[in-house]
């Protein structure tokens, strides 16, 4: 059985928008950091971590199906969402909630995700 929901997970990834696997990478990374942190912090910056994340992926998939007017907004929102999360995980870990090792993983999977969502909007604005 596990072999299928294998497969499953790799179909679903053939078909998703490759920013959307990134942001699932992401989302599974600071789910297990924020049930590592100390409960105060679970509840403030954990949170605010993981609202950031679902956040980001609605401002995704509305970038997706937005017309070519909206789309270069939407990507613009969604690229100011993942520096926000940058500075978050900072945070993070100048607060010794994030070990660096966890920070430097994190930043790279955030720095592709940006790299993507920049190339993004370089497509969407010569659609005009």
């Amino acid at each position: 059985m596990n072999n299928n929901i294998h497969d499953i997970k790799e179909d679903f990834e053939k078909l998703d928008v490759p920013l959307l696997s990134k942001l699932f990478v992401i989302y599974e990374s600071a789910h297990k950091l924020i049930f590592s942190m100390p409960k105060f912090e679970r509840y403030t910056l954990g949170e605010t971590i993981e609202n950031n994340i679902l956040s980001l992926f609605e401002i995704i998939v509305m970038a997706c199906t937005a017309n070519k007017y909206d789309k270069e907004k939407c990507l613009m929102r969604a690229n100011a969402k993942i520096e926000v999360l940058k500075l978050l995980y900072r945070i993070a870990m100048n607060c010794k909630m994030v070990e660096p090792r966890l920070f430097l993983e994190v930043e790279k999977d955030l720095q592709e995700a940006g790299k993507m969502t920049q190339g993004w909007i370089k497509y969407a604005r010569n659609l005009r």
